[in-house]
């Protein structure tokens, strides 16, 4: 198995105090995200493209479910910092969430007004209580295997009432462009990077998951503007019947 240095690079993340104490919405939510690694600097990813990836997830999230209701709770696993139960919570929804980096958790303690947040490996998932949703966002990638990934997604429909949504998967079609690119805008990359591998994902992954436990299943391009990894990501919804 490869080298993995991702749990110890997160482990010593967290965010910057005095901007989430500052009160300002936006703010805290750009810093919530930059502890989380999203370039959020100057000619970065903007406000408006995160807001548009959400309106995005709650808006299939909520498919399926009969006219005007929405999902009344999300559950996030891998929710870092709490960036995007941050702004769920803005909108009235009841969340919970867990993450393995001590640091980026008491962020988000600091930020959310749920008491649902656990310090734990996705593996470790517990399915005893139950969420209209459950998401994972930019997290699948620095998974061991697939058999991990298959594990925590097992969960993660489990502890499901509607949906599953599992946002920013690496597509194993897309591998080679991927690192060609990568290496062309990222100096010393082979050295930045080493033990720190991302998972790729094929398509046939999730709708054979899907089939295989009845769900309906809905694969589409990743939904972030100015994001120049979204050409090779795609996200993927889940079901139950």
């Amino acid at each position: 198995m490869a080298e993995n240095n991702w749990r110890e690079l997160w482990s010593g993340r967290c965010a910057d105090q005095t901007i989430l104490g500052s009160g300002d919405i936006q703010r805290i939510f750009m810093e919530l995200k930059r502890s989380n690694g999203f370039d959020v600097v100057k000619d970065g990813i903007s406000y408006e493209s995160f807001l548009g990836q959400y309106s995005e997830l709650k808006k299939r999230l909520s498919l399926h479910l009969p006219d005007g209701e929405g999902i009344r709770s999300v559950y996030e696993v891998g929710c870092g910092s709490g960036a995007n139960l941050f702004l769920f919570e803005q909108d009235g929804t009841a969340c919970g969430g867990m993450d393995y980096s001590p640091g980026l958790l008491q962020c988000a303690k600091q930020v959310l007004r749920t008491t649902d947040i656990r310090c734990e490996e996705a593996c470790n998932l517990s399915t005893r209580t139950k969420y209209d949703a459950v998401i994972s966002v930019s997290v699948f990638g620095y998974f061991t295997d697939i058999d991990y990934a298959e594990a925590v997604l097992e969960k993660m429909c489990r502890k499901a009432e509607h949906s599953v949504g599992i946002l920013e998967l690496a597509d194993v079609e897309k591998e080679a462009a991927y690192t060609a690119y990568r290496k062309q805008i990222i100096p010393d990359y082979e050295q930045r990077y080493r033990g720190l591998p991302r998972l790729f994902y094929s398509r046939d992954f999730f709708e054979a998951f899907a089939l295989r436990n009845n769900m309906e299943i809905q694969i589409c391009p990743m939904h972030m503007k100015d994001y120049w990894n979204s050409q090779f990501y795609f996200d993927c919804y889940l079901y139950k019947r």
